[in-house]
């Protein structure tokens, strides 16, 4: 592992534990045992960690369209893949909308990705569809089912903490539920 991915690393288990905002540079570089020089030589600040660290974690999550699920059997797999990246990134899904405030560079970055991803989780229907697990005749419904599993993917964190609830290693999981949930309806196998 080079210095740059490792700081890149100790950045992403310090925001985890505590939060992007209350771990500086300065926390990073002590974390790392380096000076902060030594960090701003290969980083120019925490926003563009963060950034790098996004892209790292939107390349784990990214499936090409050829590999996207082609039944809910394999959905399910590939759930319980994300699962485990948005585990491992958790501080971004639950500090998203504050990030997007102080980077913009950030937010227009994820929002292209998003809009991609949308994209994707669109073609996941249409394959389940093709393959006559869920019936789903609908174009806005459609629209409504992709929302839905996005808005559950990108906000349960959020959720749970507007509740009271943890997050945690075993809580994460739930996640799966709503997309199950959501989709409900429309299986016919």
């Amino acid at each position: 592992m080079t210095r740059k991915e490792a700081i890149l690393e100790a950045a992403r288990e310090l925001f985890n534990e505590t939060s992007t905002q209350a771990s500086t540079t300065n926390h990073i570089a002590k974390a790392m045992g380096i000076s902060p020089g030594n960090l701003h030589y290969h980083y120019k600040n925490r926003e563009e960690i963060v950034r790098l660290l996004y892209i790292n974690m939107r390349k784990e999550m990214t499936l090409s369209v050829d590999e996207l699920p082609q039944s809910i059997a394999t959905l399910h797999k590939h759930e319980k893949i994300l699962i485990k990246i948005q585990w491992k990134y958790r501080f971004f899904f639950k500090e998203m909308l504050s990030l997007f405030s102080r980077d913009s560079e950030l937010e227009a970055l994820y929002i292209k990705d998003n809009i991609a991803h949308r994209g994707r989780i669109r073609q996941v229907m249409n394959n389940l569809i093709m393959s006559k697990e869920i019936s789903v005749t609908d174009e806005e419904d459609i629209d409504f089912l992709v929302d839905s599993i996005s808005i559950s993917w990108q906000f349960y964190s959020s959720f749970l903490h507007t509740i009271g609830e943890e997050l945690n290693a075993k809580s994460v999981h739930n996640v799966i539920r709503y997309t199950t949930a959501a989709m409900k309806p429309y299986i016919i196998k």
